[in-house]
């Protein structure tokens, strides 16, 4: 396959010069670039090709114009696909069917929807680097900010800042994370620093020293383990408080049911008694301190019946015993 690809890669690249051109010099390095270039073109040619088919579709039958950004979330049928083949596929109306195929293949929609859902996630872009080395970067850096040197960690934050012309994006460690495009940046640095003093002392300067391989790895495998102990920690979270859960259920269920069986007892109960002419047993009497219920006095007429009773005096002015005489 490779060897059938070869001629066709050696056209692309030899046809680019049709339409530019570079200086002598550059040319080793152009060319180089442009076979870095082209399987990540052919690779997001079958993406982008979809994108722009929906584009073409809403603007040449809809009348309307969308960004990329809302078609990228757009999917039309297969015979919406097939009424928009661009110019450079109109002569190979197969492999128009197989992009469309594909696009309209259920897995690979999922697919495709979840990778797009991880991209999201991440809370900024990767870097600012473009296609450019971190060398390449730090160079362009230098050269925009008056010859000044700029190491490797320093390139490498500053990457996660911006664009290497910006006059605004500079090194500065006590940058807070909101300074960089991803959070995580900030914490790999410090993480970086922080072993790196362990191992060198506390007077070593990651800015201004070689990248550590060493203390990388260390740093790496730290973060990971730290990233397993998080979900493993979350997991068993989970786990308790499923069990829990079941543990509650569990407990409503059993209570209900007890409620229901002295339910049952108790009709049964007076089922009987009345069934064998027995009265229910009377109602418990009430706890001390607490008023009794109201109750008539039974062979006395109802408008005698239950009439207020005045409290007895607290003090009475008649003393309980006749005065003696007087002397």
């Amino acid at each position: 396959m490779r060897e059938t690809f070869a001629p066709w890669r050696t056209r692309v690249v030899g046809e680019l010069w049709d339409f530019f051109r570079v200086e002598p010099e550059w040319r080793d390095r152009a060319v180089r670039r442009a076979y870095d270039a082209c399987p990540k073109l052919i690779t997001d040619m079958h993406y982008e090709a979809r994108v722009q088919a929906v584009r073409t579709y809403y603007a040449k039958k809809l009348g309307r114009k969308i960004e990329k950004k809302a078609a990228r979330t757009i999917w039309l049928a297969a015979e919406q696909y097939m009424q928009v083949i661009p110019w450079w596929c109109a002569s190979h109306r197969d492999c128009w069917e197989y992009f469309v195929s594909r696009w309209c293949d259920p897995e690979w929609q999922k697919t495709h929807e979840a990778c797009r859902q991880r991209r999201l996630k991440m809370p900024g872009p990767a870097h600012h680097q473009g296609n450019r080395t971190l060398d390449e970067y730090a160079t362009r850096w230098s050269r925009a900010h008056e010859g000044r040197e700029c190491p490797p960690l320093m390139a490498w934050a500053m990457a996660h800042k911006g664009k290497a012309t910006s006059i605004e994006v500079d090194y500065n460690p006590e940058d807070p994370p909101e300074a960089y495009s991803n959070p995580t940046v900030h914490t790999r640095l410090s993480q970086y620093t922080e072993m790196g003093r362990e191992k060198h002392g506390p007077e070593w300067n990651p800015s201004t020293e070689d990248l550590d391989g060493e203390i990388i790895m260390r740093a790496q495998l730290r973060e990971e383990m730290e990233a397993k102990l998080q979900a493993q920690e979350a997991k068993y979270q989970a786990q308790l408080m499923e069990q829990q859960a079941r543990y509650d259920a569990r407990l409503q269920e059993q209570q209900a049911k007890m409620q229901e069986d002295l339910q049952r007892q108790m009709q049964f109960m007076f089922h009987q008694w009345h069934s064998g002419g027995m009265q229910p047993p009377p109602l418990p009497l009430p706890p001390v301190g607490t008023s009794s219920p109201s109750q008539g006095t039974p062979n006395i007429s109802a408008g005698s019946n239950n009439q207020p009773v005045s409290p007895p005096a607290a003090w009475s002015p008649f003393p309980p015993y006749p005065r003696p005489p007087p002397m």
